[in-house]
């Protein structure tokens, strides 16, 4: 491995926290929304067409980048530049503690407001919600993005850079978690085309989902104890086989009660959620994903020796 590959986590990284999201025009995540937009318009609903919605989903975005980057190869600086960017739109830290922030302190300020927004965050039906369960709703959000749109992500690039394809298999990562927010659905237009996007991304998420309740251990070193126990005892409340860990060990970390009404409830013991908690989640949060930065930084490093 080179110092490429830490180089162009570093700007990466720069980037998001600089500067945030890209223009909607030129957001690689926002084009392979359109492309698989434009798939789905075109498939019938079916298990295979899904298979190949997602090969080609997948395959597309990991040569599309691997090929840029080759054919800026005799440009000095544009080849670390352009994998930086590219790097940078698989993961997104500023705009979700952000965004979380701006909705928690609009749940005290106009809950109406507030439940507006909150599908910027989450999936839920949101026009009923009272204060506590919006609290609910974003610190829910903000631990299991943590994983989908952080530490994925990171994982893949880490993990594939030891033999130059770190940039591919985030890329790949990413593609596979835009297929499943778009098309991994059980409804009866998607069960069936979504099938493979939605078993790839619960592959894809099934180590770092893991991972992320002992970086949330050691961010609240006082609670690891109730981080680790919350994570073990109500992981498998949620449907999905990913989401419960992280989301439990934040609820274990703040020791309050998550729900999503109908769905589940995570640390049923824990007291109910006030607006004050979104901060702390927040606390939290960033300490963890300071946390996988710098292991992050440490892993490249000892890559190099």
């Amino acid at each position: 491995m080179s110092f490429f590959g830490l180089d162009v986590f570093l700007l990466a990284v720069a980037y998001d926290l600089l500067l945030g999201e890209p223009p909607a025009r030129i957001h690689p995540v926002v084009w392979i929304g359109k492309l698989i937009a434009y798939l789905r318009a075109r498939a019938r609903p079916t298990r295979i067409n899904g298979l190949a919605l997602a090969i080609v989903v997948i395959t597309s975005t990991t040569l599309t980048g691997h090929l840029l980057v080759v054919a800026l190869g005799q440009f000095p600086l544009l080849p670390l530049l352009i994998s930086a960017y590219l790097l940078k739109s698989t993961f997104s830290i500023r705009c979700l503690l952000k965004v979380s922030a701006d909705i928690g302190r609009m749940i005290d300020q106009d809950i109406n407001q507030a439940r507006k927004m909150l599908p910027a965050l989450v999936g839920r039906e949101t026009a009923s919600l009272t204060r506590a369960q919006a609290t609910s709703a974003v610190i829910e959000s903000l631990s299991e993005n943590y994983v989908d749109s952080i530490l994925s992500p990171i994982f893949y690039y880490l993990l594939f850079s030891p033999i130059g394809l770190g940039l591919e298999a985030a890329l790949a990562f990413k593609a596979i978690s835009t297929m499943d927010s778009m098309v991994g659905y059980r409804t009866p237009d998607l069960k069936e085309l979504g099938f493979a996007g939605a078993r790839l991304d619960d592959l894809a998420n099934f180590i770092p989902a893991r991972l992320s309740i002992l970086l949330m251990a050691l961010a609240s070193p006082a609670r690891a104890g109730d981080v680790i126990k919350a994570a073990l005892k109500y992981h498998s409340a949620t449907p999905s086989p990913n989401s419960g860990w992280p989301m439990a060990a934040c609820a274990g970390s703040l020791g309050i009660r998550l729900e999503k009404p109908g769905f589940y409830v995570l640390l049923e013991e824990g007291r109910e959620p006030g607006t004050s908690d979104v901060p702390r989640a927040l606390r939290l949060m960033q300490v963890t994903i300071a946390l996988t930065l710098a292991a992050s930084l440490l892993i490249l490093i000892f890559s190099l020796s």
